[in-house]
């Protein structure tokens, strides 16, 4: 019993021992920290892995978003341009086919294309589906790609002013190269745009501009003579680019420097007594504005059948071209798009509008995102002198008269004392005689006689026939003393200057003050480049590009560069001989056309 209780302890102190063991080794492992740093790093390691792998899927995703939207914002743009909306699908179809994403392109919906003549809108989009690499850790299997991207695209209307030189250093190989350049200009756009989107002024200058007849009817002018329709335009009128309606502009005198001879406009050939190089406002059809056409047949007639003569007023083709850009000038168009009836031969009626009557509020306001407006300046010369009268000269109370009679038939020759009578037409040299009286009767023809004053003693020369009478014998005409009389009138010096030259006043009457007023009273040269500078300037304010041609100019560096500065940026200037005119045109037409497309 003894040795089993001995036995008995010593299991027990040893069971003691062990179990006493495993407690210290229980609490030192649990006052053991080096494990800590091992788990909290293992901790870290899987959350850095986990956040990588999300930065890695994020970034793929937003690879695939940039990729899509790249080839969406081409496409769009791309198929804008378009001529219908079907072939507009099909672009953007193939964009997406060359970049390899076919499969991502969503169907067309409704209303996602519109193409217009002048506009157009196209919406595309795009759905992009990517498996995650270590996001599925996280329970995120794939992830979505999407883009969707729409292009707006107006492609405004043109409205086009062609302000053509030409003044008499246009007169042969200049003129004939610039008709077949600015022909081709006109087709190249015409060509390029849908029928009424684009239309074209033709603005001919020399010395000055002539509105058509129809232009200068629908403006108030104050009206002062009948011969021609040009304006006389001061210095304020280039401060802005408009010519009113509502406003009263005056009438421009119309004569020439030189001129030989008098004549009636209503009964002789201008040519035959006023210079028609050198007159202030030219009445020949080819020197009218062609306003808004819209039709090669009409522009290529005008281009065609152009003339040169006068000197050059860059200012004034200026002027008139950006006026007929000018919103203001609404009510003259409305005015020429009414029916124009005229009766043919053959019994119908020939109706016809001087501008189309489709086109609708032209010219547009400015800064209107669907019209671009341009000039198109071509000149060959620095501007120079024009001329005209001071007040002097002006107004009424001229020095030519206008003298009204009906023609006479001669009858007999009459001796007072007995009334015998001589018939024939022999016996007309008589009726000066004393004691004889001249007996006529009335044809019913109205006959025209002028008589010019000579200033210095009031001596009346017949202008028209030849002669001459004193003052008191004109001013004693009467029907007693000149059989057939009608009346007697004094001509304004408006009318007057319209029938003769300052310097055929001179020749006839001796007094050239006339000719020394004309001439010393110009619209220098400097005046009309302040002119230039100040209308260019406006015309670019408001919205107009303005492209310049220095022609044959190379020995004019002044000149050119007055143009040239006229122009809306360097760019918009090319220098231009009769060799390389067309390419300077075309190149016009191109910058045009590409800048209708991106405005």
């Amino acid at each position: 019993m003894l040795w089993n209780g001995k036995t008995s302890g010593r299991g027990a102190r040893s069971n003691l021992r062990e179990t006493t063991r495993a407690a210290e080794y229980a609490e030192r492992f649990a006052k053991d920290e080096e494990g800590t740093v091992t788990v909290l790093a293992f901790a870290i390691f899987v959350m850095f892995l986990v956040m990588g792998g999300i930065g890695i899927d994020m970034m793929r995703q937003e690879m695939a978003r940039a990729s899509l939207q790249a080839t969406l914002d081409r496409a769009v743009l791309a198929g804008a341009t378009a001529v219908n909306n079907a072939t507009a699908r099909a672009v953007i179809e193939d964009y997406f086919a060359k970049s390899g994403q076919s499969d991502y392109l969503a169907a067309q919906e409704a209303g996602d294309i519109d193409i217009r003549l002048n506009s157009s809108k196209v919406t595309a989009r795009a759905t992009q589906t990517l498996d995650t690499y270590l996001m599925r850790l996280a329970g995120v299997d794939t992830l979505t790609s999407a883009g969707n991207s729409t292009a707006e695209v107006t492609i405004p209307k043109l409205e086009i002013a062609m302000a053509l030189d030409v003044s008499g250093s246009m007169i042969g190989a200049r003129i004939d190269a610039l008709k077949p350049a600015a022909i081709e200009f006109v087709d190249s756009i015409l060509d390029s745009t849908e029928p009424n989107d684009a239309v074209i002024s033709v603005v001919p200058f020399s010395w000055g501009v002539t509105p058509s007849k129809e232009i200068y009817e629908a403006l108030t002018v104050n009206e002062t003579h009948k011969y021609s329709s040009c304006l006389e335009l001061n210095d304020s009128h280039f401060t802005d680019t408009t010519i009113d309606p509502n406003t009263a502009y005056n009438q421009l005198i119309y004569t020439s420097r030189e001129g030989v001879t008098f004549g009636d406009l209503t009964t002789t050939p201008l040519g035959d007594f006023l210079d028609t190089y050198n007159q202030t406002c030219y009445t020949q059809d080819y020197f009218n504005i062609l306003p808004y056409a819209t039709t090669k047949t009409a522009l290529h007639d005008k281009i065609n059948g152009l003339q040169a003569g006068g000197s050059t007023s860059n200012d004034e083709g200026v002027k008139w071209a950006a006026a007929l850009l000018d919103p203001a000038f609404q009510p003259v168009v409305t005015s020429l798009q009414q029916p124009i009836q005229v009766p043919q031969d053959d019994g119908t009626i020939l109706t016809y509008s001087l501008v189309e009557p489709a086109l609708s509020d032209m010219p547009a306001v400015f800064n209107e995102s669907e019209t671009l407006k341009v000039i198109v300046l071509m000149g060959d010369g620095a501007n120079d002198n024009s001329y005209s009268f001071s007040s002097t000269y002006r107004g009424a109370n001229s020095d030519l008269f206008k003298l009204t009679y009906e023609q006479m038939q001669f009858l007999y020759l009459q001796r007072n004392y007995d009334n015998r009578r001589w018939y024939g037409s022999e016996y007309q040299q008589y009726c000066s005689y004393s004691g004889y009286t001249c007996i006529y009767e009335p044809t019913g023809e109205e006959q025209v006689a002028y008589f010019l004053r000579r200033p210095s003693d009031s001596r009346m020369y017949n202008v028209t026939d030849g002669g001459s009478v004193t003052w008191s014998t004109f001013n004693n005409y009467n029907s007693n003393t000149l059989p057939g009389f009608i009346s007697s009138e004094r001509l304004s010096w408006e009318t007057a200057w319209g029938l003769m030259s300052p310097r055929f006043y001179g020749n006839t009457t001796g007094n050239w003050g006339p000719w020394n007023n004309f001439l010393n009273n110009p619209i220098n040269r400097s005046k009309k480049d302040e002119r230039l500078d100040d209308i260019c300037r406006e015309a670019k304010s408001e919205g107009i590009v303005i492209y310049t041609i220095a022609f044959e100019m190379g020995n004019q560096p002044t000149g050119a560069d007055k143009i040239k500065k006229c122009a809306s940026s360097v760019n918009h200037h090319y220098n231009a001989t009769t060799v390389n005119i067309a390419s300077a045109f075309s190149a016009i037409a191109a910058n045009v056309k590409q800048l209708r497309l991106t405005q």
